[in-house]
């Protein structure tokens, strides 16, 4: 039996997804079996699957169930003692797991570890180094030079699902990820979940790979926006402190619509999110006192380990700033 399973959840892509299991095939931690999650793809993914790697355990959906629910049927699948979870559009250096592996063989608190993402499209910027929240949550590092900063292992909120490391320990302890979401924001769900759990999150810089980005969600913008808006909305409300709650939960409930003045996101998706977030509050609502009825560490740790909420006040603004052009304005000489 494997020591590691690795799921890839997958939606047609079928070139950047057989590129992705070409750079399993290079690693050189070997004890661990893949197994692809195909959400009905229509491109030939699953005749790629049993022509050109045979190794591969195959689950067909048959539809496109987002990447939650093909997520967890992976992972239910899988036989590993330690599940990683892959997007479809992911290069894995070949140390890449070995190096996942070896922070849980050493850090026997650390439940998840988050791998370097780096931009493929952009080399020498990070993609994402985990997951943060302050209101929104955010790939931390996003869009930035890669710099010592990011060579240095710590503890973090989140691992970014895109390419992470877990204890079979944690699902046993918190349930899988919430389908709720069909995707964007589940891992940070999922992320804090575990912390609350007593499941500590580590950041390692030795586990690198590089991420395409968006090349599945590209084609459904709309889709997008409609998700990661209604999504905000239930990750906030499901999972912060209530001190936080209270003090901030008005803001967030506006900001669906202030959204798109301040950032150029389409409004009628962002809208239609937060109409349909209301029905689903009475469920996000019990989602939450279950969560903190079964938490196991003081709140206080989750605050630590969030960024402030002043943090996305200023990004806001900042972000409305440049649509206004005013950061151009100020960069001329008087």
């Amino acid at each position: 039996m494997p020591r590691v399973s690795i799921v890839i959840p997958t939606w047609n892509q079928a070139d950047l997804l057989g590129a992705a299991l070409r750079s399993l095939r290079g690693q050189t931690y070997t004890d661990f079996e893949t197994v692809v999650a195909d959400n009905g793809s229509t491109d030939g993914t699953v005749e790629l699957l049993a022509r050109d790697f045979p190794e591969v355990r195959v689950l067909a959906l048959g539809e496109n169930r987002g990447f939650a629910r093909a997520t967890n049927a992976g992972l239910q699948a899988a036989a590993g003692e330690i599940l990683v979870c892959l997007n479809n559009d992911v290069h894995c250096e070949a140390g890449w797991l070995a190096a996942l592996v070896a922070v849980l063989d050493r850090m026997p608190d650390v439940g998840s570890v988050a791998s370097k993402m780096m931009d493929a499209r952009r080399p020498g910027i990070i993609d994402a180094a985990g997951d943060t929240m302050s209101l929104v949550a955010w790939n931390a590092g996003r869009g930035l030079s890669d710099a010592p900063e990011f060579d240095v292992g710590r503890e973090i909120l989140s691992a970014c699902a895109g390419a992470a490391a877990y204890r079979r320990a944690v699902f046993d302890r918190i349930g899988w990820f919430d389908e709720t979401y069909f995707a964007w924001f589940e891992d940070v769900d999922l992320g804090i979940r575990a912390q609350l759990a007593g499941f500590r999150c580590w950041y390692e810089p030795a586990a690198v790979v590089h991420h395409w980005g968006s090349a599945t969600a590209a084609r459904m913008s709309d889709r997008k926006a409609f998700l990661t808006s209604r999504n905000s909305m239930i990750l906030f409300f499901k999972t912060m402190p209530l001190r936080r709650v209270l003090l901030w939960g008005p803001l967030v409930i506006v900001w669906p619509w202030a959204n798109p003045l301040m950032t150029g996101r389409p409004l009628r998706p962002t809208a239609q999110a937060w109409l349909a977030f209301w029905p689903m509050l009475p469920a996000v609502l019990r989602a939450r006192r279950a969560l903190y009825a079964q938490r196991r560490v003081p709140v206080g740790r989750l605050l630590g380990l969030l960024e402030s909420p002043w943090n996305d006040v200023g990004r806001a603004f900042t972000a409305l700033g440049h649509r206004l052009g005013l950061g151009a304005r100020r960069a001329r000489p008087a």
